[in-house]
Order: structure tokens, then sequence, then C-alpha cells
């Protein structure tokens, strides 16, 4: 666009600047006529195209839901100038709770965000015009740690385990792990709403819970305060969906060139977490606020295997939500109109992964 723009003002202005002449043998009110056509013309050529595509970069507000691996790609994309790159100014929100950012993406205050799924499958299921336009991370990430004290899944029995809001992935991560060993939540298990990841991790060390819902960003950190995981998800025979771009149906259809260039920085940003490891420790440290290198190094490795790099939303992952919500069980609902990876298959037949991955990229 740039170069197009270059050879009109280049034609445009051919005849702004002498040619074969002798600059020094002008009379001084020609020299100074000549320094105005050549500065105009410089201003032409290089300036007014570089403020016009400044101008045209767009807003983008974008909450995020949690302070943690999850959001390294957006973290990336900001640090690694990848939004400009893209016309997109970004203002990313931290928003503890994904059914918090749902009623905002509902409201129309944003358009575009970034959270586990599942908050976003609930909504849809009671009728919210929402579209899931990429993945990203397939699997459970959380972990349930807890006190010393606590050393196996049926001494839950009568605490109090902290997680974000009820509805969110740590909401039903949490009670699906309870599940899994014959545990009831609110029954044999009281289940308390804490917030963010700071929160809980707040909430489990003062002392104000038994357990926590958390991140394995936070695990290193609490096992060196001297807490332990009781129930590591990541082993459980659960398939998630825990990392998705969502955005409301009707920004889509007003604004889809725009989300189309949000998921090239989303993943771009992936391919430099996976393959810049210095960078992206360095900037997870930025955001989880730690400088321990021994923590950043485990928590980047678990992140790095967990990224796809083709984040299309897959629909097993969607399909587990969906099973774990308990107002969907006798809903006539289809996934075709909440999934939605069109975007992110023209970008492939565009070749932009082509582009970033010359050798192809691993699914």
């Amino acid at each position: 666009m740039r170069r197009s723009c270059h050879s009109e003002a280049q034609t445009r202005n051919l005849d702004l600047v002498p040619t074969a002449i002798d600059y020094r043998r002008l009379k001084p009110a020609r020299r100074q006529i000549v320094r105005r056509k050549v500065m105009f013309l410089i201003l032409d050529i290089f300036i007014l195209p570089f403020v016009a595509e400044l101008a045209s970069a767009q807003t983008l507000k974008i909450p995020y839901v949690s302070i943690s691996g999850f959001q390294a790609p957006l973290y990336l994309g900001e640090r690694a100038g990848l939004f400009k790159k893209n016309q997109l100014e970004a203002q990313l929100i931290y928003m503890p709770g994904g059914s918090l950012i749902v009623q905002t993406l509902l409201s129309g205050d944003v358009g575009v965000a970034s959270l586990a799924p599942p908050s976003a499958v609930a909504a849809w299921v009671k009728g919210a015009e929402l579209a899931l336009v990429a993945g990203g991370i397939e699997r459970a990430l959380n972990v349930l740690m807890v006190n010393p004290k606590i050393k196996k899944p049926d001494d839950l029995k009568g605490k109090r385990v902290a997680i974000s809001r009820f509805g969110s992935l740590s909401d039903i991560s949490l009670r699906d792990a309870l599940a899994f060993y014959k545990l009831r939540a609110n029954q044999d298990v009281q289940v308390a709403q804490m917030g963010g990841l700071g929160e809980r991790m707040v909430a489990l060390t003062s002392g104000a819970v038994d357990g926590a819902i958390l991140n394995v960003d936070q695990v290193f950190q609490a096992e060196k305060l001297g807490f332990q995981v009781l129930i590591d998800l990541r082993k459980l025979p659960l398939t998630y969906s825990t990392q998705g771009i969502v955005v409301s149906k009707d920004f889509l259809r007003v604004q889809r060139s725009a989300v189309k260039r949000f998921l090239r920085v989303y993943i771009e940003g992936i391919k430099v977490f996976k393959t810049d490891k210095e960078f992206s420790m360095e900037t997870l440290g930025r955001y989880i606020k730690t400088s321990d290198r021994e923590i950043l190094s485990k928590t980047y490795d678990v992140y790095r295997e967990a990224w796809e790099t083709v984040p299309l939303v897959r629909r097993e992952g969607i399909q587990q939500a969906l099973d774990s919500i308990p107002e969907a069980k006798n809903a006539k609902v289809n996934l075709d109109s909440l999934i939605d990876n069109s975007l992110i298959q023209e970008l492939e037949r565009e070749g932009f992964l082509k582009e970033l991955y010359p050798e192809g990229a691993k699914r």
C-alpha cells in the first residue's frame, strides 16, 4: 500500500524537482523556490504516508482474564510491536473472571476478549450472541493447591476452596475435579469466590481458605511458600479448551477486518513465545511480578509445550465445556453457531502461516 502511495506522489511531483540544473548558479530567489518544492516533495512521499498510517490505527480494548502465561501472545504482541505492525492500538485490560468479561462483551463496551471458553459457552447456551474465533491451549493447566495439612482429596470435606467466579473455568474445573474424587461442591467442599489469581493466592497464603484453584504460574511460587499440589488437573482425563479468543457477533460482523488483524497479532505472538525463550521469560516476569529465573523457566516450559501453533478452536474441548453446564442438558444447541474458525482459515489460505513458518506449522 505504501509503495503505491509513493509511486503516485512521485508521479504527481516530478515537475516539482528541476533536473540537470546547477543549483549553485541559481539566483537566491530561485534557490528558495527549489528548496521549498523539495521539502514539499519529501513531506508528500515520506512523512504524510507515515502519519496517515498512524492515524488509521484502530483502537481495541481487550480484556483478559488472568495474569499468566495464558496471555503471553498479548503481552508479547504489545512488547514486540505486533499490534502497531497490524495497524492496531491495543488497550489490554485485566479483568478477573470470565463471566465478568462476557458481560462486558455483551454490553458492547469491548468487542474482543481473551479468556477460557467455558464462560463464553455458558453464556451462549443462554442465548448470548458470541463467537469463538480462536483457541490456543486445549488442556487443563489448573491445579488445586492446599495447605500442607491436607494430604488427600477426602481431607477436603468441610474445607473451603477459592475460585475466581461462579461459571468461570476455575469453578468448572474445581467441580469436575471434586466429582472425579466423588466429592460434591458446596456440600462436601465449600466453594468461595475470591477473584483473580493474585487474590486467590493471598487468600490461600493468609489462611482465609484451605485451598485454591491456581494456574501453573503460581504453583512454583506457592510451593516455595510451603503449599502443595493436591489435585493436578493436567493428570485427570479431562479435555478442556482453557484459552481462547471470544468476540461478540455484532462486533465481528461490523469489524471483521480488525478481528482478523488481531488474530495476526495473536498467532505471531504465539510464534514469538515458542521460539524466543529469553524475551518471553522477561515479558512474563514483568506481568506475574517475579524475577526468579527458576520459576520463570519452569513456567515458560509448561506453556511453551501447551500452546498450539495454529490456534484453531477444537470442537471436542468446547463440547466438554458444554457437557459440564447443567442448563445445556436439555437445550437444543449447535456448536457450529458458536465456533468460527473462518478467520484463521483465511489467514492460512493467504499464506500468513507459511510466512511465519516457512518449513510448515506443526499443529
